[in-house]
């Protein structure tokens, strides 16, 4: 089974798609605001992470984890990582010759190859001389084993996008409370709307971070989670033309 024709636009739809949540994350957070003379100044992000308070420390930490990521996961669920050619035409060299030692060949090729598919082709292998029922249920238990390992590989983005919205509410409920406090215990008659205005500003930061990080990492599970999908599809297709063609067949002749 190959990737589907439509697999590189898709992604490139959520890169595109990306960027621009990327963009407006910029304009968010790069937006210019007045200070209590009516002087334009204009607040960068960096500026803007540094207000935010201590809860921008594990939110910062987040983004970093939600991109490293997804990027490992672009790498590590593409065709050629999942099922690639190479392997089957390396097995097809090794199991189609009338060699004794090919069972062992295979065995060697599936454990050199860094791929997926190749620990559903090795139990297969691993019940050669087995019946085809035999080998069928070892596949499918390994299959079923390598499906659970790449939805698990994903829990961590799910985690990060919904843990990153409770730190910024966190965040901003903190800073809140700081600054009421310090209007509270302010001596000034006058100002004290401007001074809770821009203490709540700067809290509100955290909420704007935390839904930054969260909204492309929620995209991004969800992405893979249907890619996971696909893989899966894609697995057990590969695992039903291997037991066709070195066991279904070879029954067949062997009858």
């Amino acid at each position: 089974m190959k990737i589907p024709s439509n697999e590189n636009r898709k992604r490139m739809f959520w890169f595109i798609a990306a960027g621009f949540m990327l963009l407006a994350t910029q304009s968010l957070l790069g937006q210019t605001v007045e200070t209590t003379e009516t002087v334009e100044r204009s607040e960068t992000l960096i500026s803007l992470l540094f207000k935010g308070g201590f809860v921008m420390i594990p939110l910062v930490l987040c983004s970093f984890m939600a991109v490293g990521l997804t990027i490992e996961r672009f790498i590590s669920l593409s065709g050629k990582t999942i099922a690639p050619d190479s392997l089957d035409d390396e097995l097809e060299k090794v199991l189609g010759s009338s060699s004794p030692n090919k069972v062992a060949a295979g065995v060697e090729v599936c454990e050199q190859s860094n791929a997926v598919v190749s620990n559903i082709y090795r139990a297969a292998i691993d019940n050669w001389e087995a019946d085809i029922e035999d080998a069928d249920d070892a596949m499918s238990n390994a299959g079923r084993i390598q499906i659970k390992k790449l939805r698990r590989s994903i829990r961590w983005l799910r985690l990060i996008a919904g843990i990153s919205p409770l730190l910024g509410l966190l965040g901003t409920v903190v800073g809140m409370i700081q600054s009421f406090q310090t209007v509270a215990l302010s001596s000034m008659s006058i100002g004290k709307a401007e001074l809770l205005a821009e203490g709540i500003y700067q809290a509100m930061v955290t909420t704007a971070a935390g839904l930054c990080i969260a909204i492309p990492t929620l995209v991004a599970f969800s992405y893979f989670s249907n890619q996971i999908d696909r893989r899966a599809e894609l697995i057990e297709t590969k695992g039903n033309d291997f037991l066709t063609k070195y066991f279904r067949n070879r029954f067949k002749l062997e009858a």
